[in-house]
């Protein structure tokens, strides 16, 4: 392969994370598409071996294999030995192609560590995106932007979507802004944690908030920067003071999480958990079936004495979800997929002293902190536009850190 079509191609590799991110925020693309692509440009750089292609796409990873293997064959069984298999039933499982998709985002990563030197980061793609968003909004509400009545929701059908993806994106940009000496890109990363920011708290979606605020204590307890903890206070100070004098109705929000009376999402949630909890009880090793358990919950509800106005598509945690359709095998492969994760982007954060490197493998811990903190009170790994961010962000990060050579040394203290 000639040097400039390959400069070409890994330029396009290269435009891979910005650009699915930005797509994934529009939700006009069809991601099974980038992946297919994806796949086959991967191949193509790849050794034409199995030994090569192994490497390419990290199938080598006998651990991931394994947890994947767990998670995927549990929630499958669960549909044989506890209810009939049907077409609707067979489709939930062909969604899990979503696997294909990290090991597809794992080679693009893979790809540009071995061929390129050092991976430039641009926020400008998100910058216009949320510009966008933000002055869209501003104009749907007439003039007001940060509003209950109107939660903020970008390109999606549903606000809570659009928040549990963008808190990722949240959370990886949060590495890059304690992790980074130059001015530029710190100014860019900066101002697109502050437009997150603003847009997560305009969805009004308790759960991204949450997944913040945890995000955040780790960030701060790691790194204990004093800049960062000096801004992290003001800017929880602002908000208590917002809180307090109830502007934007923030108050009113809050206080509706601890309202436990008549029929509310907080009801519902609760009764939604005893159920699920109920289903892992009676099935305990395989579970139902992938989301298959919604399909027994009016029978369960009856069971427990609540009533069917309760039913709805998921369990709302995560967690549960799992152990509801997957059983307890199933989410030992889940935990132990991201907690494998975890180890490995924690090391190799230790272990290195590229600086851009440090600002991924911090910026991917911290969106499984994101993800785990966001999974009690939702189910983000079953919205497909969340896992989309998951697949894009977590998959390259992996393949580009574990494609590179490690080098020892002690991690720099952040800027």
């Amino acid at each position: 392969m000639s040097a400039t079509r390959s400069s070409i191609i890994l330029a396009l590799l290269a435009c891979f994370v910005p650009l699915s991110l930005a797509l994934n925020l529009f939700n006009f693309f069809w991601m099974d598409g980038v992946f297919a692509i994806v796949t086959i440009i991967a191949f193509s750089f790849s050794d034409k071996s199995w030994v090569g292609i192994r490497s390419t796409f990290g199938f080598n990873n006998k651990f991931i294999l394994v947890c994947l293997g767990a998670y995927l064959g549990s929630g499958v069984l669960g549909y044989f030995f506890n209810s009939p298999m049907q077409l609707h039933e067979w489709n939930k499982i062909a969604s899990l192609r979503w696997i294909w998709g990290f090991f597809a985002c794992y080679a693009v990563g893979h790809l540009l560590s071995t061929h390129a030197k050092k991976l430039n980061w641009s926020f400008s793609a998100l910058i216009v995106i949320l510009a966008w968003i933000i002055y869209r909004q501003y104009n749907l509400t007439a003039g007001e932007f940060i509003t209950p009545d109107h939660r903020l929701q970008g390109f999606y059908s549903n606000p809570n979507y659009f928040a549990l993806a963008l808190v990722l994106v949240w959370a990886m940009v949060l590495s890059f802004v304690l992790y980074s000496k130059d001015c530029p890109s710190r100014t860019s990363a900066t101002l697109v944690l502050i437009m997150a920011t603003i847009a997560l708290i305009a969805t009004y979606t308790r759960t991204s908030w949450i997944g913040m605020i945890c995000t955040l204590m780790v960030a701060l307890f790691y790194t204990r920067n004093k800049k960062a903890i000096t801004i992290s206070g003001i800017t929880f100070a602002l908000f208590a003071a917002a809180v307090v004098f109830n502007v934007f109705e923030l108050k009113d929000r809050i206080l509706y999480t601890f309202d436990f009376s008549g029929v509310n999402s907080q009801i519902a949630r609760l009764t939604i958990w005893k159920v699920s909890w109920q289903v892992f009880l009676d099935h305990p090793l395989f579970g139902v079936g992938f989301e298959n358990a919604a399909k027994l919950f009016p029978a369960y509800y009856v069971k427990l004495g609540h009533a069917n106005e309760y039913v709805v598509g998921h369990a709302h945690n995560q967690f549960l979800d799992i152990l509801a359709g997957a059983g307890i095998f199933g989410l030992a492969g889940y935990l132990g997929a991201f907690g494998g994760g975890l180890v490995f982007f924690y090391h190799r954060f230790k272990n290195t002293a590229e600086l851009h490197k440090k600002q991924i493998s911090f910026g991917s811990l911290l969106c499984i902190v994101a993800l785990f903190a966001c999974s009690w009170t939702e189910t983000p790994f079953v919205q497909h536009e969340v896992r989309n961010f998951i697949l894009i962000l977590l998959g390259f990060s992996y393949g580009y850190l574990n494609g590179s050579p490690k080098k020892q040394s002690t991690p720099n203290e952040p800027v």
